[in-house]
């Protein structure tokens, strides 16, 4: 959906700001599009949702430029340029990614990404994997001591693929299917990473794990809800156990939780 959406914004001859040039084309693919190597499969790209958030791809993937100041001035896409300490980093994945792989790969602060191709990449994390990897679907032994887990991602996070945890919570049932009694994944329209975006972020998980502990029932659906301020609910929405998703009536407050069903 992400390639043949951005496919279609691409400039016909004049390049205007209503669409793309083939390298911005290229560059946007890159984003939505799996990660392989020559071995296969290395993770998901992005799904589409996040461009325009200001906490979405402006802060983690393509930075911007702040058009009220000088064009010099680099804006990464935090609020303001004093969220991000010096060196000004152009997007917080760049920071991440290359501070990973500078310092916990190949312990070489002046390792340089420009010319990295992926070609090497499963060796040369192997060391660190183990410790950084959280992808082993067998939870055998956490669930013989009674543990519940209950994940949630929203689906603009573009700190991490949504793909990606939905891909491990697929391949933790398809490892065990009983793994169903025990595991919950709740998806969130609209929500960014861990808060934020136009969907509705907080939830009060602690109480849903307790209630599953205390009854035996694992949840299917959970009310979630848009903050104020004052950190108080302002309208709320359902959220429900993946796969299964919500429908508005067509009718109600579309920020009340009533007027959805799963």
């Amino acid at each position: 959906m992400g390639l043949r959406m951005v496919s279609s914004l691409a400039c016909d001859t004049d390049k205007t700001d209503a669409c793309l040039t083939e390298k911005e084309v290229a560059a946007a693919k890159r984003i939505y599009e799996d990660l392989h190597d020559k071995e296969g499969f290395i993770f998901h790209g992005m799904p589409p949702g996040g461009e325009l958030s200001p906490l979405g791809w402006t802060l983690w993937l393509t930075g911007g430029l702040d058009h009220q100041v000088d064009v010099a001035n680099f804006q990464e896409g935090a609020r303001t340029a004093s969220d991000f300490p010096a060196p000004v980093t152009p997007s917080a994945h760049f920071a991440f990614g290359n501070g990973v792989m500078k310092f916990l790969v190949y312990h070489d602060p002046d390792w340089n990404y420009a010319n990295y191709t992926f070609e090497t990449f499963r060796s040369d994390v192997a060391t660190v994997a183990p410790t950084l990897n959280a992808t082993n679907p067998d939870l055998t032994a956490f669930r013989k001591r009674g543990g519940k887990l209950l994940m949630w991602t929203g689906w603009g996070d573009m700190a991490l693929s949504p793909l990606g945890t939905i891909d491990y919570f697929e391949q933790v049932l398809k490892h065990d299917a009983s793994a169903s009694k025990d595991v919950r994944l709740i998806m969130m329209p609209g929500v960014d990473h861990c808060a934020g975006g136009v969907g509705p972020s907080w939830v009060n998980y602690l109480d849903e794990i307790d209630k599953w502990v205390e009854t035996g029932d694992a949840p299917e659906q959970m009310t979630a809800y848009w903050l104020n301020d004052q950190m108080q609910p302002d309208g709320s929405r359902l959220a429900c156990a993946y796969p299964k998703y919500v429908k508005y009536d067509g009718n109600g407050d579309p920020r009340d939780v009533s007027s959805f069903d799963r």
